[in-house]
């Protein structure tokens, strides 16, 4: 076998591995040399590997390790008893196994039959071969806030309001937590104002899980568009988005009027004329209010008066 040059990387040698431990753990035992020209291995590296997945486990890390030894030029196996419980998976971990496992089996030596070909075969039936996993990146305060709704307890936040501009110390009552157009929400009984309120998560600045336990109730995460009709209360702006400003109706909650796959027309609830003057300057020309007629000339006016700050701060 001709021997590589450098050293060999974590990728090659963690793929390996996905091909040859299953492959040993059906036959037991297996001699290096064996190995070496089936992996096209030299037998150091064979040994290296070896040596590396026998340190691999669970903690403590003394009957949770991958049962692996070598002796007289043997390589035994015997499957550990951590991959005998049937593993937990949230989708995006799934997606990675799925995806590192078939580069895996273009590596030289795989057994197109053997357990590694059988496990992706089901993973991929239960996955479908056309999906798409988009894991969201979750605010700090996420995990205390469904600790929280977990054991029954009150949280004590401080939250920023993006309507206001202000800061608030409140003790709420979280009862349950989604995401929605790359944001995290949880919705809440407020002991502020005695209603049930929904704060983004990444807005709560600073949080404290209390003592205070509660009785439990189960609150249903919003779907579809209910999330759109409990704005109900607030006034309307119908903006036609054309081109990069589409991205608009994806991050809020709209009501879409009419999409023909270059321009949208959707409909935004208005809580705070400022937020909706930033919107428009961030959308820039490809952004056209429609309606009501009131508001049209909002980005213009909204573009002058920061022109005009900006003028009068440098004066």
């Amino acid at each position: 076998m001709a021997q590589r040059r450098g050293p060999r990387g974590v990728a090659d040698r963690v793929g390996r591995l996905l091909v040859m431990l299953p492959w040993l753990a059906e036959r037991k035992e297996a001699t290096l040399a064996e190995m070496s020209e089936r992996f096209q291995l030299t037998v150091k590296e064979l040994e290296a590997d070896l040596e590396l997945a026998a340190c691999c486990g669970l903690p403590p890390y003394i009957e949770e390790c991958i049962d692996l030894y070598i002796d007289a030029g043997v390589a035994y196996m015997d499957i550990p008893r951590l991959f005998t419980r049937p593993l937990q998976l949230t989708a995006p971990e799934a997606w990675d196994l799925l995806a590192a496992s078939r580069v895996a089996t273009a590596l030289p030596g795989n057994d197109t039959a053997g357990s590694l070909a059988r496990a992706l075969a089901k993973l991929e039936g239960y996955l479908g071969d056309d999906g798409v996993v988009l894991e969201l990146g979750q605010p700090p305060a996420t995990a205390s806030v469904v600790q929280a709704i977990e054991a029954g307890r009150r949280m004590a936040i401080t939250y920023w309001s993006a309507s206001s501009h202000d800061t608030t110390e409140r003790t709420i009552t979280p009862r349950t937590v989604f995401s929605d157009r790359g944001n995290w929400y949880v919705d809440a009984d407020d002991d502020r104002s005695g209603e049930a309120r929904r704060f983004r998560i990444d807005r709560i600045t600073d949080w404290t899980i209390t003592d205070d336990e509660v009785a439990a109730r189960d609150v249903a995460a919003p779907s579809g568009g209910a999330w759109f009709e409990e704005f109900s209360e607030l006034s309307t702006v119908t903006v036609e988005l054309r081109g990069e400003a589409r991205w608009a109706a994806e991050r809020y909650p709209v009501r879409i009027e009419a999409d023909d796959g270059t321009t949208v027309k959707a409909t935004f609830a208005v809580a705070d004329a400022r937020w909706l003057d930033t919107l428009l300057l961030q959308l820039g020309p490809n952004a056209r209010v429609l309606e009501p007629a009131s508001r049209r000339g909002s980005a213009a006016e909204a573009a002058s008066a920061l022109l005009a700050a900006r003028y009068r701060d440098d004066s």
